[in-house]
């Protein structure tokens, strides 16, 4: 009888492959250059809603401009672990993610590299990692590494402060620290964690630690672009937020900040995927720096002010229109639930030929039974592109019947043979 970890990579596996036998997921793009927001797929020009450029930077001359410039002073790469030597660069763009988050930053690879190479460190074996259901995959991944180490690691149901309040009240002279990993943001759903309940729970509980995933909140929200979670509350010494910077930043690379700052050096010099991993490339380092030069000057709250009121307009306008989406937290990241995922791969197949790239998202991303379609809000994009999605969706979903059929979440049991 086949395990259930290989029952669960075959389910994902069948999924994902209906997309790509149907063209609608790792597809190249034709474009021998970009120009805002729209791509070229077989020769058909189509509005891309599938991109996470929130403010707009990633094609800022700017970050273009200093890009060139690094690589030019330092050559394409600079071959070297940073725990030996490393770019001036670095210690400029940890001295604006400093600046922007008002605490203790290091520069990190990417986000998946700083979650693999902070929480090893912060969390031991006589610690406890609760995890909410629908954080990022990079961070379960990481509780990977956790479990080898003898850490316990439970998940705790999505966004419920009741389940986590009383999970850290049952382990509390259990374990030494109780951990809690969650997104701010939820990459599919665009909902956000309870970040005030969750720092009140931290009142609560004084061996309660709280790891933030921001990357989808980081730039784009709070002053200066600190994030989602500091746009919510203050720093505690019992809190740590990692971000990536290759969505709003515009850039590459990651951040992760250290309510207590004695943290920074200890993940610096003994995590290991940061110590033993290569370096940012001198173009990416480039382009960082430029875009932190733009996030802490005047010109950051303009961007920020245009975005919040295009996504204000946008939830006023999924709201006129009646659909489904799965959220209406005020966040660039839309939701609609289609169900099976075949019904979610038609809808983005017509959604295509009407012009319009957007996410299908399936198992193992959602839960299995929950696919739909995901579609973004970026100051690349026009209130006219967007209004004309919106009313293509609208179009197509009278074709398609409500699917109420059980959820399965991704982590509960998965039936032998599910119908895909």
């Amino acid at each position: 009888m086949r395990s259930r970890h290989d029952r669960i990579l075959d389910l994902a596996a069948r999924q994902i492959s209906v997309g790509v036998d149907l063209g609608i997921i790792q597809r190249r793009i034709d474009d021998e250059a970009l120009d805002d927001a729209t791509i070229t797929v077989d020769g058909q020009s189509m509005v891309n809603f599938s991109t996470c450029a929130y403010l707009g930077l990633n094609r800022d001359a700017r970050l273009r401009e200093a890009a060139i410039k690094a690589v030019e002073k330092y050559g394409a790469n600079y071959s070297s672990a940073p725990i030996y030597t490393s770019l001036p660069m670095y210690d400029e763009l940890a001295g604006q993610l400093s600046k922007m988050t008002g605490a203790a930053a290091a520069v990190v690879q990417t986000t998946t590299l700083a979650h693999l190479s902070a929480l090893p460190i912060l969390i031991g074996p006589g610690d406890i990692a609760l995890v909410d259901a629908q954080t990022h995959d990079s961070v379960h991944l990481a509780t990977t590494n956790l479990k080898g180490n003898g850490v316990t690691v439970e998940t705790i149901p999505h966004i419920d402060l009741d389940a986590l309040a009383q999970r850290v009240e049952e382990v509390a002279g259990e374990y030494g620290r109780v951990w809690f990993l969650t997104d701010s943001i939820f990459s599919m759903y665009g909902d956000v964690a309870p970040i005030k309940g969750i720092a009140a729970l931290q009142d609560r509980f004084p061996n309660l630690h709280v790891y933030y995933d921001d990357a989808h909140g980081f730039g784009w929200a709070g002053e200066r672009g600190g994030g989602y979670v500091l746009s919510q509350i203050p720093w505690n010494d019992r809190m740590v937020i990692a971000a990536g910077l290759a969505k709003s930043f515009g850039s590459f690379g990651a951040v992760l900040a250290f309510g207590d700052p004695s943290l920074v050096q200890r993940v610096k010099i003994t995590g290991g995927a940061l110590t033993f991993s290569g370096p940012i490339p001198p173009a990416d380092l480039g382009a960082a720096t430029a875009s932190g030069d733009i996030h802490l000057s005047s010109e950051h709250a303009d961007r920020q002010a245009q975005l919040i009121e295009f996504m204000e307009w946008g939830r006023e306008q999924i709201l006129n229109r009646g659909l489904p989406v799965v959220s209406l937290d005020l966040t660039p990241i839309w939701f609609v639930r289609i169900g099976r995922v075949g019904a979610a791969c038609d809808m983005v197949e017509r959604l295509m030929a009407d012009g319009y790239y957007l996410n299908v998202s399936a198992f193992p991303a959602v839960p299995l039974g929950h696919a739909g379609i995901r579609f973004t809000q970026t100051l690349n994009h026009t209130r006219e592109q967007f209004a004309g999605l919106l009313d293509a969706i609208q179009m197509h979903l009278t074709d398609f019947e409500p699917d109420t059929d059980v959820v399965i979440d991704l982590r509960e049991e998965v039936p032998v043979t599910p119908d895909v």
